[in-house]
């Protein structure tokens, strides 16, 4: 994987590149969620349904860490930011795992380089359950048990295949539900084409990923030497988060749609959108800041998109599903549109943030709401970072 385009120190955009397997679904049904006819969409207005939707949402920062002064942990570019079901916050960083309190206060680095029991070669990501932490590791891949008091437990082996690379999404009922992706072997000249990108089960102890429904991206690919350098940079990728302890919500294309999947059942339960008017991308000047891929000594860059993709980035609240938008307001700041399980659109408001700190919205990676807390990742003027808690009062 090593023409696949780099992430910039401080902008972790591992959402970049991935591609995923196609499998046959299994129709089956969820009673919590009524089900939707294959192919059916639920289309919203423009305006949600409530009367003060369009305000103006201020978040009041209550928490700020900053490895300034410290000795024990450093932050040279974190992403994975995730927080525990107990307030507990993770985050990742060059061979450092690193774990903080509900206040902000350094625990431990749970990360220890090598290849034996406790050990890891890298780190890519964690899932959370009442008891545990527990992180996906790759060299080798395999999943770590920790308590939340820092402690290791055991571990079980995950076996991929060729060269599929898993990012977590979430454990919902004791089964760990990964992205997988692959660079593809495009024939040819480079160009845009449809990418594949999959949801993976894995129970444990099988060891065994097992492909659950692909999705459709868009991607820029550059195969060459037979195949044995690629390249890609993503245009739409997937996103995932969980919903209601049994679905995940996720957005996969460049224009605005939305889906609640249930892998238990292994098919999409609802697709729902709203009209939406799409955000024009102004044209890159500064060649040093494209996307590009470099293979065989030659250096690639995907064709300019006309617009911005519409969801750049996804939560979940409760019954709520938040759609963050490519809608930004010099003043106001970035639109989050809100739905209901129903696929209803029943709310907006823009959420005015400092600058960095909206941008960091834009990126799973370095975003994420955990009832009425958001945090993110920011990058100082000094190029250091800092996590952000900000409490948001809707």
């Amino acid at each position: 994987m090593s023409a696949k385009k780099a992430s910039k120190p401080g902008l972790d955009k591992r959402w970049c590149g991935r591609v995923r397997g196609a499998v046959a679904c299994l129709v089956l049904t969820f009673l919590s969620l009524p089900f939707a006819a294959a192919g059916q969409v639920i289309e919203n207005p423009a305006q949600p349904r409530a009367k003060n939707a369009g305000r103006v949402v201020v978040p009041r920062e209550v928490l700020a860490i900053s490895d300034e002064g410290r000795g024990d942990f450093y932050f040279k570019w974190p992403g994975n930011l995730r927080v525990a079901p107990n307030g507990l916050i993770f985050v990742r960083d060059e061979n450092q795992f690193l774990q903080f309190d509900k206040d902000g206060r350094f625990l431990r680095n749970l990360f220890k380089k090598g290849q034996g029991p406790g050990e890891m070669g890298s780190f890519v990501g964690c899932f959370f359950t009442d008891k545990n932490v527990i992180a996906s590791a790759n060299d080798p891949n395999k999943l770590l048990w920790f308590n939340y008091a820092g402690t290791y437990e055991r571990e079980s082996p995950i076996r991929r295949e060729g060269g599929m690379f898993l990012w977590p999404i979430a454990c919902l009922n004791g089964v760990f539900y990964f992205e997988s992706s692959e660079i593809p072997d495009l024939k040819g000249e480079p160009g845009v084409i449809d990418v594949p990108q999959a949801i993976v089960a894995l129970t444990d102890g099988s060891g065994e990923p097992k492909p659950l429904a692909s999705f459709q991206t868009k991607a820029f690919v550059v195969t060459s030497g037979g195949g044995s350098a690629r390249g890609m940079i993503s245009i739409s990728f997937l996103g995932a988060v969980p919903y209601q302890k049994k679905f995940l919500v996720l957005f996969h294309t460049s224009e605005y749609l939305l889906k609640i999947y249930d892998p238990l059942a292994n098919t999409v339960q609802r697709e729902f959108r709203r009209a939406y008017e799409r955000v024009k991308k102004p044209p890159e000047k500064d060649e040093q800041k494209k996307d590009r891929v470099g293979i065989n000594g030659k250096t690639f860059t995907a064709p300019e998109q006309k617009y911005a993709n519409d969801i750049v980035n996804l939560f979940s609240r409760g019954s709520e599903i938040w759609a963050v938008t490519s809608t930004r307001d010099k003043v106001k700041g970035t639109l989050i549109d809100v739905f209901d399980g129903d696929g209803a659109y029943q709310d907006c408001f823009y959420l005015q943030l400092p600058e960095a700190a909206l941008n960091s919205l834009d990126s799973p990676s370095r975003a994420t709401l955990d009832g009425d807390f958001l945090y993110v990742i920011v990058k100082n003027a000094d190029e250091t970072a800092t996590i952000r808690k900000y409490a948001i009062e809707k």
